[in-house]
């Protein structure tokens, strides 16, 4: 048995997940704001490292007006958002080999972004963060918030550039790719997405798990207690880091492999996980950070609680992905809470 406070890492190497092979379509979620507009040159990139296509998507929010489900003024509205992506699709065709498609769709944001993801295939989408600190829907912006949660592919989030003025601009290549992991299967899920972008733009990938020092019980006055050891001096400790590299280096080489990425293992001792991540991007020039989201649905929870830590003690990119059971769960937890309220709007 694995010492207490220490979890066995599964060997599971996910091949078949969204983006396990090179990415094909990439969409952008725009809404004519220089903030959405910022995802744009990072995506250019992207697709032409990988060469795949891009798919601008806009929803327009209908006015309803006088029993009109829009207000009529609002097909002048329509127009100048087709002329605006219209504009765009022209400039990155012009300026690069990319193939683009676009959209305009009528209906609750995150909804039709995530059936726009289905309808084109996409299996990469690209946005840019509206929120800078506080809990995650205020940090990351509701829409984006609400399209991780719910996007069945991995959402790539940018974070706002200050003083960024052309759109199209050039974005360098993600190059150092840092992907933590807690010892479970959900959390290897985003290994797919992380080696497609690797492959596409020659990133490096480091794969890192944190081990916590196994508490001892210890008795001062006949009351016992637990208190963390000295690290790695533990035996428990050392054998669970032990452990944890020889299956971590085990994983890292299966997906060298089947990926042909460069990738490393990194195993640390810690008491605090968020803490030892952040130091490691710190001290390695890691400038993507790639991880699954263990949420259940409630903004706070969205990304658990050690990744939302890092994720906000970060100012680096964000590459995340909802695991296939996770989303299945909220989509069930939804379902009943709405059940449940419309049963309490009838009493």
């Amino acid at each position: 048995m694995p010492p207490q406070g220490f979890t066995a890492f599964a060997i599971f190497v996910v091949t078949d997940c969204p983006g396990g092979s090179m990415f094909r379509t990439l969409l952008i979620p725009l809404d004519r704001s220089p903030l959405a507009e910022q995802a744009i040159g990072q995506a250019v990139a992207i697709a032409r490292a990988s060469k795949a296509e891009l798919d601008l998507v806009l929803v327009h929010q209908p006015v309803p007006f006088d029993g009109f489900s829009d207000a009529p003024w609002n097909a002048e509205l329509w127009n100048a958002e087709r002329r605006y992506l219209e504009s765009i699709e022209a400039e990155i065709s012009s300026g690069s080999s990319v193939t683009v498609t676009h959209a305009i769709l009528q209906g609750e944001p995150v909804e039709m972004i995530c059936r726009r993801i289905g309808d084109v295939h996409a299996d990469l989408v690209i946005m840019t963060s509206h929120g800078r600190t506080g809990l995650s829907r205020a940090w990351m912006g509701s829409v984006a918030d609400g399209v991780v949660r719910h996007s069945t592919v991995p959402v790539l989030i940018l974070r706002p550039i200050e003083g960024a003025t052309r759109r199209t601009a050039a974005h360098h290549l993600f190059k150092r790719v840092l992907v933590p992991v807690d010892g479970s299967a959900p959390s290897t899920e985003v290994f797919a997405a992380a080696t497609a972008l690797a492959k596409s733009t020659g990133a490096h990938i480091s794969l890192l798990r944190v081990v916590q020092p196994a508490p001892q019980i210890s008795a001062e006055a006949g009351i016992p207690y637990a208190y963390m050891p000295a690290l790695v001096e533990d035996p428990a400790t050392q054998r669970a880091s032990d452990e944890a590299k020889e299956q971590l280096h085990e994983v890292a080489r299966r997906l060298r492999e089947e990926s042909n990425a460069e990738i490393d293992a990194h195993v640390v001792v810690a008491p605090h996980v968020a803490h030892a991540v952040l130091e490691f991007v710190r001290t390695h020039d890691i400038d993507l950070i790639a991880m699954t989201t263990h949420g259940r649905g409630m903004s706070r929870f969205l990304l658990g609680s050690v990744a939302d830590k890092v994720l906000r003690g970060s100012s680096l990119p964000l590459l995340l992905y909802r695991p296939t059971g996770v989303q299945a769960r909220v989509h069930v937890a939804e379902t009943s809470a709405e059940a449940a309220t419309l049963e309490l709007s009838h009493h």
